[in-house]
């Protein structure tokens, strides 16, 4: 296509600016997006972050121990809280709150009558995040298997325990999530067990929230498909973007062509 020959060698052009920038030359815009910010204890979490910090214990290798002794308590991601390596523990760590800290954390029956939480309406208004409580257990929602049929189940995260403790309380069960942890186990529960649960909000948690696309750093006219028509190219976010004039004479009308997300100076690399 005539197009995709004329924006390399019009590249440059888009870079020397009706905007002052004459003679600069266009470099990879392209930067590493920032990590979303590290929550603080008790503080506003996002659910990515709930995901990650429960995903650094199945990663870890955390082994199950119920007894909440001093010895059994693992850290959390950042390293400044200590938690119970149990059902409870991992959503307390997860969910980075400090209440019954002196003990690790919440107990499930903690997490029933803790203010902290709200209850939801339904199963299907579970978020990636959330929990699922019953009596005396308690998993971590991490997304439905098919989020078009909850029927089919979700993935979660757990330590769910064998119930056969050796005599230092630890037991043959590790932290788990939606893929295999390093002893083939996986998180997840079946739709007909979820009956059994309650879905339960942390109030502190956040929904993650999308940047607006980048406005155009660099960008010129320019009759660049060869049409006698005036396009505009433009550089935002480390992405070339060509807007071609689609318009018949009283009916402006143009079509974008996204071309490279990374550009350099006067070139193109695909």
């Amino acid at each position: 296509m005539k197009l995709n020959r004329l924006i390399a060698g019009t590249l440059s052009m888009v870079a020397a600016a009706s905007l002052g920038f004459a003679g600069a030359a266009v470099t990879s815009l392209t930067t590493a997006t920032p990590a979303a910010a590290a929550s603080v204890a008790d503080g506003q979490i996002t659910r990515s972050e709930v995901l990650a910090r429960a995903q650094n214990w199945v990663d870890r290798g955390v082994k199950y121990n119920q007894s909440r002794s001093a010895s059994s308590l693992y850290t959390d991601v950042d390293g400044g809280h200590k938690y119970g390596p149990d059902c409870s523990g991992l959503v307390s760590m997860a969910w980075h709150i400090t209440a019954n800290s002196g003990k690790g954390g919440n107990s499930t029956y903690d997490f029933a009558s803790w203010s902290g939480k709200e209850y939801l309406g339904s199963l299907h208004d579970l978020k990636p995040g959330d929990a699922i409580l019953k009596s005396s257990h308690i998993e971590l929602f991490a997304r439905w298997k098919d989020s078009a049929d909850h029927t089919k189940g979700a993935w979660t995260y757990s330590l769910n325990g064998t119930g056969s403790p050796d005599v230092n309380g630890w037991e043959q069960d590790w932290a788990k999530g939606p893929t295999a942890n390093s002893h083939g186990q996986v998180g997840d529960e079946s739709w007909s067990s979820m009956q059994n649960f309650r879905p339960i909000r942390y109030k502190n948690i956040v929904d993650d929230t999308q940047s607006p696309p980048p406005a155009p750093q660099y960008q010129t006219l320019g009759d660049f498909d060869g049409d006698g028509r005036k396009d505009i190219a433009g550089v935002a976010g480390g992405d070339l973007w060509i807007h071609r004039n689609t318009s018949s004479p009283g009916d402006f009308s143009t079509a974008g062509v996204f071309v490279s997300s990374e550009v350099h100076g006067g070139g193109l690399r695909r």
